[in-house]
C-alpha cells in the first residue's frame, strides 16, 4: 500500500487521508490531532505505534472528527465554546430551532451524529506538555466560531495545525460554514465571518510557525505568502459580491466602506406599482377589472385578514388564483389557513413544488414545516389566461434555487414578479445555503438572461413596495460580474468550479428526514450535483448505528457534466433498533477519487 503520511521532524507526522492528522510521536505511544478515518490505522502500524493516548480536536465538524475508534482511557480535548458540540450533539439534533426557520447558522454543518465523551476543555492560550513537545492552543474562530489552533513546539521547530482556516496558497475548503451575520441574522451574512478569519490568520501568522497544517489541504512552508494570497483573493471576492448587491438596499449601511467604488452598479430608483396592485407583507395581489383577485404567497396570517378587508370594503370579490414564489417562511407560513380561508387554486413552479409539498424531505435556510397543496405545477414557460391577463411561469433560480418567476401581460403592461430575488440595488445573493450557482444558464446568469429576453416593464419584489426595472447597461453589468466571479472563486477553491465551494447543497439527502418503524425497509437516495465540464464518479455509502447490525452496500454513479445525479438505498430497519426518537445517518462520500468522508447526512425518526 503507497504510504499515507509525510513527516515533518524527528516526532511529527502527518497522516493524509480524507483529512490531515497530526501524529506526534513518543516512542510507540501517540498524540493525535484531529484523527479520522479508517486508513489512519494503517499509518499508525507503519510508524510503531501501537497506544493512542491523547487526541486533540481544532473543532467540531463531523468529517474530522468521525471514523477513527476512540477507547475509554484516551483523553480527548476540544475547544470549549464547542465542546457542548461534542459532548451533548443529541440537544442540536433534537432541537427544533435548528431544524426549522433556519435563519442563524452557528452551528450549522457537518455536527456530529454521535456524542463523543471529552476530558480536556481549552482556551486561549492553554499550555500542554506531552512528550517531547510543548503545545499552545490559540482561539482562531471563523470556520466555526470556536475553532482552535494548536502550536506545536518540537525538534525545534514550530507547527501550526490550523482547523479549516486556510486550503493552500490562497484557497478555502468551502465558503458556506464563513456565512455569519455582523448587523443582521447568518441569513444575510454572506462571507460575515471573513474578518474573524482574517484576525485568526494573522494570529497564527504572529506566532510565526515554520509550516501551517489545515484539517482540509496541503501542508504550507511559508505561511506569510499563503495567507497573503488568501486574504487578497478574499477582499477582491467579496468586492465582486457587493458591487451589484441586493444587500445594499435593505442594510447600506453594512458596506458604507464600498460607497462611489468603481465597478459597483448605482442603486436604481424605484417606480409607483400599477393602480390595481396591493401589497402587504411579502404578498402582492392583482385585482381584475372584474374584482376577483390574484394572490401570490402568504407568509403571515394578517395577509389573510387583510384580504378578507378588501372583501369587506368591496375592492374585490374573491380570490380566484393562488401562486407560490418560493418556498421561504415568510412567504409560506400561513398557506394552510390561506387555503382553508380561500379554496382556489393554488399554482407554483415544479422545482418549488418539490419543497413546499415535502417540507420535511430537505433542511434549507428559512425553511417552514407548513405544507402546501399544489393543486397546479407549471413546466418552464407554461402560459395561461387569468381574466384581462395572460400569466408565463419560469424556474427562476435567482434568490435561491428552489424559485419561481411570474410574467403577467396585460393592460399595457409587463409585469415580472421574481419573488426576492432582485432589488434596485442588484441581485439577493447574500445566503449561501439558497444555491445561488455561478455559471452559464443557472442561478443569476440565467434570471438576467430572461429579464433580458422578456424585458418587462415592471419588475417586483415581494419585500419591496416600488417597482423597478434595469437598464440594458445594468443587465450588463451584472451579467459581467457573474461572469468574473465564477472566475475568481474559482481560484479560491481546490476545485474545478467554484460552485463546490459555495453550494452547501451539491450533495444532499432526498428525504432528508422520515419516520421509520422497526421491521420495515425505508427508501432514500443521495442526490449530487456535478457542477463539473466533465463527468464526475461519485460513491456513496450510509453509515447506520453499529447496534443494528445492518449493512447496506455502498452505490456509485457516473454523473454527465453539469446535471444531477442520485444513488438510491433501501434501509431494513431492525425489529430492535433502540430507543424512540431522532438517528442521524451519515453519508460517506467519494467524489472523482477524492474521499470526502461523512460529507453529509439523513434522518431518520423512530416512532
Amino acid at each position: 500500500m503507497e504510504t499515507q503520511f509525510s513527516q515533518l521532524s524527528q516526532h511529527l507526522y502527518v497522516h493524509h487521508g480524507h483529512v490531515n492528522t497530526g501524529i506526534l510521536c513518543d516512542g510507540d505511544r501517540a498524540l493525535l490531532i484531529d484523527p479520522s478515518g479508517a486508513t489512519l490505522r494503517t499509518t499508525l502500524t507503519e510508524l510503531g505505534i501501537t497506544s493512542v493516548a491523547q487526541i486533540l480536536f481544532t473543532h467540531h465538524h463531523r468529517d474530522n472528527t468521525a471514523d477513527f475508534p476512540i477507547t475509554d482511557d484516551v483523553r480527548v480535548g476540544v475547544p470549549k465554546k464547542e465542546a457542548s458540540w461534542f459532548a451533548e450533539v443529541e440537544t442540536f439534533w433534537n432541537d427544533s430551532q435548528y431544524r426549522w426557520h433556519l435563519y442563524n447558522y452557528h452551528p450549522h454543518n457537518l455536527m456530529l451524529a454521535n456524542a463523543i465523551s471529552v476530558t480536556d476543555t481549552y482556551t486561549e492560550g492553554a499550555q500542554i506538555a506531552w512528550g517531547p513537545a510543548s503545545l499552545t492552543v490559540l482561539e482562531t474562530p471563523g470556520h466555526t466560531d470556536g475553532s482552535v489552533t494548536y502550536l506545536i513546539d518540537v525538534d525545534d521547530k514550530r507547527f501550526a495545525f490550523s482547523g479549516d482556516l486556510i486550503y493552500d496558497e490562497g484557497k478555502l475548503w468551502e465558503l458556506y460554514s464563513l456565512q455569519k451575520g455582523q448587523q443582521t441574522s447568518d441569513y444575510h451574512g454572506f462571507l460575515g465571518a471573513r474578518d474573524e478569519l482574517k484576525e485568526s490568520l494573522e494570529k497564527v501568522r504572529q506566532a510565526s510557525p515554520t509550516a501551517l497544517i489545515p484539517t482540509h489541504g496541503v501542508v504550507m512552508n511559508d505561511p506569510d505568502k499563503t495567507i497573503d494570497t488568501l486574504l487578497e483573493r478574499l477582499a477582491y471576492c467579496y468586492d465582486k459580491y457587493v458591487s451589484i448587491s441586493a444587500l445594499r438596499h435593505y442594510f447600506p449601511q453594512i458596506f458604507t466602506e464600498f460607497e462611489g467604488r468603481p465597478g459597483h452598479m448605482p442603486i436604481r430608483e424605484g417606480k409607483p406599482p400599477p393602480e390595481y396592485l396591493r401589497h402587504f407583507g411579502t404578498t402582492w395581489i392583482i385585482i381584475s377589472e372584474n374584482g376577483e383577485a390574484f394572490v401570490m404567497d402568504c407568509g403571515s396570517p394578517n395577509v389573510i385578514k387583510q384580504i378578507q378587508q378588501l372583501q369587506a370594503d368591496g375592492e374585490i370579490s374573491e380570490v380566484t388564483q393562488f401562486w407560490v414564489t418560493h418556498y421561504h417562511d415568510d412567504h409560506v407560513n400561513a398557506i394552510p389557513e390561506f387555503q382553508e380561508t380561500f379554496p382556489c387554486e393554488t399554482i407554483t413552479d415544479t422545482v418549488v413544488a418539490q419543497v413546499i409539498t415535502n417540507p420535511i424531505g430537505f433542511r434549507l435556510p428559512c425553511i417552514s414545516p407548513a405544507v402546501t397543496r399544489a393543486d397546479r405545477i407549471t413546466q418552464d414557460g407554461d402560459s395561461w389566461q387569468w381574466n384581462e391577463f395572460t400569466m408565463t411561469a419560469y424556474h427562476f433560480p435567482g434568490q435561491t434555487y428552489y424559485h419561481g418567476g411570474l410574467l403577467v401581460e396585460g393592460r399595457g403592461v409587463r409585469m415580472f414578479f421574481g419573488g426576492d430575488s432582485f432589488t434596485m440595488a442588484g441581485i439577493d445573493d447574500y445566503c449561501s445555503g439558497n444555491r445561488n450557482l455561478l455559471g452559464a444558464d443557472v442561478g443569476y446568469e440565467k434570471c438576467l438572461r430572461l429579464i433580458q429576453e422578456l424585458e418587462p416593464t415592471h419588475i417586483f419584489n415581494c419585500h419591496v413596495d416600488p417597482a423597478f426595472d434595469f437598464t440594458d447597461a445594468e443587465i450588463a453589468c451584472m451579467l459581467d460580474t457573474l461572469a468574473e466571479r465564477e472566475k475568481c472563486y474559482t481560484e479560491l477553491f481546490p476545485w474545478d468550479h467554484a460552485n463546490y465551494g459555495m453550494d452547501e447543497h451539491w450533495v444532499r439527502c432526498y428525504p432528508y428526514e422520515q419516520e421509520i418503524a422497526p421491521g420495515e425497509t425505508v427508501q432514500f437516495r443521495v442526490e449530487i450535483t456535478n457542477h463539473s465540464h466533465e463527468p464526475r464518479t461519485a460513491t456513496a455509502q450510509p453509515v447506520l448505528p453499529a447496534s443494528w447490525n445492518v449493512e447496506v452496500a455502498a452505490g456509485e454513479i457516473t454523473i454527465p457534466p453539469r446535471t444531477d445525479g442520485h444513488i438510491g438505498f433501501s434501509v431494513p430497519i431492525p425489529q430492535h433498533c433502540g430507543a424512540l426518537g431522532r438517528i442521524v445517518i451519515p453519508i460517506d462520500l467519494t467524489y472523482n477519487a477524492r474521499p470526502l468522508g461523512q460529507f453529509r447526512e439523513a434522518i431518520f425518526v423512530l416512532s
